[in-house]
């Protein structure tokens, strides 16, 4: 009797070679083309890319019209909706505010607050059910980066060089950013976000365009002064570092770009940054005309008003623990605290807090700061978790993940100097990072389908192929 023919069947690779074949994909997965070819647009999609652009160039008064677009066609996504714990929390800090409306002394102005912030609130939901697939995750970071090279990056860098229209010879444009201090801390965000590119694009036009992005926001940051900022841009180095520490090119890059950036800035920059030391003395001889520049002693008056207000901040929010004087309501309360004895004359007026964790938790609570707080925290854990997991089957996703991480935590340093708590670009950040986190995961999954639940639902064994019996068989039997 002829023996039955072995059936073999063709096995899925395993262990270095899925390794080698999963960091393969993940590094080509589509980054040598077009960023902005085979995206799934959808009303909802365009909607928010609208408000994109808005936000961004502050050109176009498009911003609340393209969202509300977003949320109207939000139910045709093929997708069913979801709601991402950045979305959850951001909306439970919102409803916390609205309960703080009721109890606060200032409430026309925490109408408004609130009102804005739901808007936030829209935005991080919107964005974390339109931003789902990789083409689109793409063309928004990359969009973003040219956005901001066509206009706050050409707008500032123009100001400060050619129309000389500066903030106290600190670099400043319009709109947002304005203010030196919240133009650097946004820097910081966008920073991230071409850093991440720089990880994954292979589209020549693409990486030549960041590089020269992430050029030129190291050289905005400089010259912005905010010495918070330039702490965490050097916290930002610290912790990208451990990355790159074996990469020659990369460390030859950013001597050259050090260098530049000293060429460049002017000599009042390092001036200021020298003050930093001196940030939180009280001391007569720091203001003594005979050896100390008057630009010296404006900067160190800047600080000891900075410590100022931050001691009336800690008054209110000793005085109001719970909710807080209202989202919103904080200048008109340090108004008022600030006319007390106790605190320095260089405290009053209608003034910020200059500390993002200061201001939440005077404005909503001890409270609303932990849910502030749990959404970063929340957002971090995500993208480490994702990372540690997959990141050595798609080592080149896991980088850009790496980079947004490292931004979101350069810009918490800043905020400790800065109020960023309602900024939009801080939730789009982690709304970014939370898709990114998702996309990384599904993609070694798609790599590798039975990840994790072999153990659980192993896969059926193959049915054995039945005998055929020969004629000649039978007769012989």
């Amino acid at each position: 009797m002829t023996a039955p023919a072995i059936q073999r069947r063709s096995l899925p690779p395993t262990g270095a070679a899925v390794q080698r074949a999963g960091a393969m994909a993940a590094a080509k997965l589509g980054f040598d083309s077009n960023p902005f070819h085979g995206i799934e647009f959808t009303p909802a999609f365009v909607g928010f890319a609208a408000y994109m652009l808005a936000i961004i160039t502050y050109r176009f008064p498009i911003g609340t019209a393209a969202m509300s677009f977003a949320l109207l066609t939000i139910p045709l996504e093929k997708q069913s909706l979801r709601l991402p714990a950045v979305a959850f929390l951001s909306i439970a800090l919102v409803s916390w505010a609205f309960l703080g409306m009721t109890m606060t002394q200032y409430p026309d102005l925490v109408v408004d607050a609130v009102s804005n912030f739901a808007k936030v609130c829209a935005v991080v939901f919107v964005a974390s059910n339109v931003i789902t697939t990789r083409n689109r995750f793409r063309a928004l970071t990359v969009g973003s980066i040219i956005l901001w090279g066509l206009f706050p990056i050409r707008g500032t860098i123009f100001a400060y060089f050619v129309y000389h229209g500066d903030v106290e010879g600190r670099a400043a444009w319009n709109y947002i950013y304005s203010n030196p201090n919240d133009l650097a801390g946004l820097s910081l965000l966008q920073l991230s976000v071409a850093m991440g590119i720089l990880a994954v694009e292979r589209r020549k036009w693409v990486v030549l365009g960041t590089k020269l992005a992430v050029a030129l926001l190291v050289l905005i940051i400089i010259l912005t002064q905010s010495r918070g900022a330039v702490i965490a841009l050097g916290a930002f180095g610290v912790i990208g570092a451990r990355k790159y520490f074996t990469n020659v090119r990369a460390i030859f890059s950013v001597l050259v770009l050090a260098g530049l950036v000293y060429l460049i800035a002017p000599d009042s920059v390092w001036r200021r940054f020298s003050t930093i030391k001196n940030a939180t003395k009280s001391d007569a001889a720091l203001y003594d005309p005979e050896t100390v520049d008057l630009a010296t002693r404006q900067d160190q008056s800047s600080s000891e008003q900075r410590l100022a207000i931050w001691d009336v901040a800690t008054s209110i929010i000793s005085n109001n623990p719970l909710t807080g004087v209202g989202l919103g309501a904080y200048p008109e309360a340090h108004y008022v605290e600030a006319q007390k004895p106790e605190h320095k004359w260089l405290a009053r007026g209608k003034r910020d807090t200059h500390s993002t964790y200061l201001n939440v938790t005077a404005e909503t609570g001890v409270p609303g700061l932990l849910l502030f707080a749990s959404i970063i925290i929340i957002t971090l854990k995500e993208s480490r978790s994702a990372r540690k997991r997959m990141g050595k089957i798609a080592p080149a996703l896991a980088l850009q993940l790496f980079n947004m991480e490292v931004g979101l935590y350069a810009f918490l340093v800043a905020a400790i100097w800065g109020s960023y708590g309602s900024m939009v670009p801080l939730y789009v950040h982690l709304v970014l990072m939370h898709v990114a986190s998702t996309l990384l995961v599904e993609h070694v999954e798609s790599l590798q389908p039975n990840r994790g639940r072999r153990k659980f639902f192993p896969a059926p064994a193959p049915a054995p192929a039945p005998v055929m019996a020969s004629r000649s068989g039978e007769a012989s039997a």
